[in-house]
This record gives C-alpha cells, structure tokens and sequence, in this order.
C-alpha cells in the first residue's frame, strides 16, 4: 500500500506548478512579445514567480490556525517572513545552480543531456525549497526554527 503525501505537501507542489506557470509566462510574454533580453525577462519572471508563490503558501500551504496577532505584531511578522523567503529563495537557487552545475559535469555530461541536468536541479530545489518553507519561512507558531528562536526586537 502507497504511503499518503502530507496535503501540505501536495498543496506546495500544486503552488508551486503555479508559481512556475507565472513565471515562465512572464518572462516569454516579457522576452517575445515586449522584447525584454532573455536575462531581464527571466528575472522578471522568477520574481513574479516567487511573490506569487509568497502569497499562496502563506495565505494557504502554510496557513496558520488560530486567534490573529495585533496588527503592530503581524506586519513584524510579515517583514520577519518575508526577510526569511528571500534567504529560502537565495538557498533554494544555489542548490537548483550546484546541482546542475555537478550533474551536467558528472552525470549528464554528453551533448544533447542539458534537459535531465535541469530536472535534477528542479528536483534537489523542490525539495530544499519546501524544507525552508516548512521549517524555516512559515513555521508554526510555538516551533522555533531550527537556528532557534527570533530575537524579540522590541
């Protein structure tokens, strides 16, 4: 019998289809039909890619229950997290770009194989995409992250 995935998890990989979705739509409407660079274009995307992304997984993948914060404490909050999603995404792109990089040079090495290097990074960022999602941007409240608890800045 097949273990169940988390919903959670399912619930990541359906935001994250979309997110990737967004951003490949931008960066090709960007690139062909407003005629941005490639690079700009693709920068364009990824970001609207990852705000998207911010917003599904905290408003539903990660979605806290119980009572709200005051208002002065969730907008802390809000900055603590979002501060957190971009050294996720920092660590989630130097993982997609180091696993590329090594299964391009050692595994997937001859010409015309650039296609399953890039699945590998996609799949090694997936997964340390929602390992800092989970445990370190949208933890729940009451587990601290794993380097320990935020600093009260009061």
């Amino acid at each position: 019998m097949a273990a169940r995935l988390p919903a959670e998890l399912i619930r990541f990989g359906l935001v994250a289809v979309l997110g990737l979705g967004a951003d490949l739509a931008v960066a090709w409407g960007l690139a062909v039909l407003a005629g941005l660079s490639l690079p700009l274009a693709a920068t364009c995307g990824f970001a609207t890619g990852a705000a998207l992304n911010y917003v599904l997984h905290h408003s539903w993948t990660f979605r806290a229950a119980g009572p709200r914060a005051p208002e002065q404490r969730r907008v802390a909050s809000h900055a603590a997290r979002l501060l957190r999603y971009g050294l996720g995404l920092g660590l989630t792109l130097l993982a997609r770009v180091a696993t590329v990089a090594l299964a391009g040079r050692f595994l997937f090495a001859a010409e015309g194989q650039e296609l399953p290097a890039l699945l590998a990074g996609t799949l090694v960022s997936f997964i340390v995409n929602y390992l800092t999602s989970k445990h370190f941007v949208f933890q729940t409240r009451g587990t601290p992250p794993p380097c320990g608890p935020l600093p009260d800045i009061r």
